[in-house]
């Protein structure tokens, strides 16, 4: 009998917090715009611009 293995992909889900910026969950890796890679579990993605640690969340809206 033939089987075809199908890899099971990990879950990631990214959910649009209020107000707030884009949290993604999971395992997921970043891509830099120097190229450089980020393999991170969660991570906060700005949405107001006003981070100082573009392009991730630093609290700065709520300021």
């Amino acid at each position: 009998m033939n089987r075809s293995i199908i890899p099971i992909l990990p879950e990631v889900e990214a959910k649009i917090i209020t107000c707030g910026p884009l949290r993604i969950s999971g395992h997921i890796r970043i891509v830099m715009p120097d190229g450089s890679t980020l393999t991170k579990r969660r991570t906060f993605i700005c949405r107001c611009g006003k981070s100082k640690a573009n392009p991730f969340c630093d609290g700065s809206h709520a300021l």
